[in-house]
């Protein structure tokens, strides 16, 4: 069952500001994390109103890490580094990302054989599914 993360999303990512490009997690659980990014004049890569679609791949990547990072957390452990291996069958239905374009980021565990996981990964502007892909990471 999906929660609430009480988390701040600087707590949980290794990631540190200006490349933190999530804006939080709305809700997780043990298998999968929803989180959200906000399109505005202050996103990273925002060219010309805009942010390019294949940006995603790192709003999926950090919403990983976010889940990595709840994980470490709720264990009373600290929140780790981990690598993005590689992308498989990545779709965009987009091109770019405009200002005020609200994303949620929705990534679940499909396999886990620690220090290596699958995950896969969608990402919608409103109901539309605008971006996903399955992705491989390593955790040291």
């Amino acid at each position: 069952m999906m929660q609430a993360c009480h988390y701040d999303i600087k707590e949980i990512l290794y990631h540190a500001p200006p490349m933190i490009l999530i804006d939080g997690v709305e809700a997780y659980d043990d298998n999968m994390v929803a989180s959200v990014v906000e399109i505005t004049a202050d996103s990273p890569f925002l060219e010309d109103g805009s942010v390019p679609a294949y940006v995603g791949i790192e709003y999926m990547a950090q919403s990983i890490a976010a889940y990595s990072g709840i994980k470490a957390r709720n264990a009373g452990q600290g929140v780790k580094i981990g690598y993005l291996v590689s992308t498989r069958s990545m779709t965009l239905n987009c091109p770019v990302f405009s200002i005020g374009d609200r994303l949620s980021v929705k990534v679940e565990l499909v396999y886990d054989e620690t220090p290596m996981a699958v995950f896969d990964g969608a990402i919608y502007r409103t109901e539309e599914l605008v971006a996903k892909a399955r992705r491989n990471v390593y955790q040291p």
